[in-house]
């Protein structure tokens, strides 16, 4: 599926706004539907702290379905620390909106690199990530708390 079939849902539908403290309970349940070998408590209380920590909402009922949380470092790098959407929500858009977001941002800024970590069993998000031209820079070993591998994945921005 390319990137313009995944934008099943209007513009107007999805926004996309800076987390809020209460959106903790919300984000952690989506944490756990996305990644359940990982501490999703732990994980996103840390992220809490983070300047970039960006959560999607669905329309009028402003319902939370997704978030993303990155970090800028003065090496000329952008890394999307975690990027999950609730998965009755997939495939609708929004998870291209979060990763658009991550790139608007960082490309008005003088970054060079997006990169990123993702399992190596989680092709979707493999193949999703390649639909915006990241690409596989390398696998780091033991990179998950249950000891799986990790792709590293990168993305170069061409600045004008």
């Amino acid at each position: 599926m390319d990137r313009e079939a995944r934008h099943s849902m209007s513009e107007s539908e999805i926004s996309i706004r800076k987390v809020q403290k209460k959106d903790y309970k919300k984000v952690i349940k989506i944490s756990i539907d996305s990644f359940p070998e990982e501490d999703a408590e732990e994980i996103i209380t840390r992220l809490f702290e983070i300047e970039h920590f960006y959560v999607a909402e669905l329309g009028e009922e402003d319902v939370v379905v997704g978030f993303v949380a990155f970090r800028i470092y003065s090496i000329k790098t952008t890394h999307i620390m975690i990027l999950a959407v609730e998965s009755a929500y997939r495939r609708k858009g929004i998870g291209s909106k979060l990763l658009e977001r991550v790139i608007e941002i960082t490309e008005m800024l003088p970054i060079n690199l997006i990169r990123l970590e993702v399992r190596l069993t989680n092709t979707s998000a493999i193949t999703f990530y390649e639909e915006y031209g990241f690409k596989i820079a390398g696998t780091i070993e033991q990179y998950y708390d249950d000891l799986a591998d990790a792709y590293l994945m990168t993305r170069k921005l061409e600045k004008k």
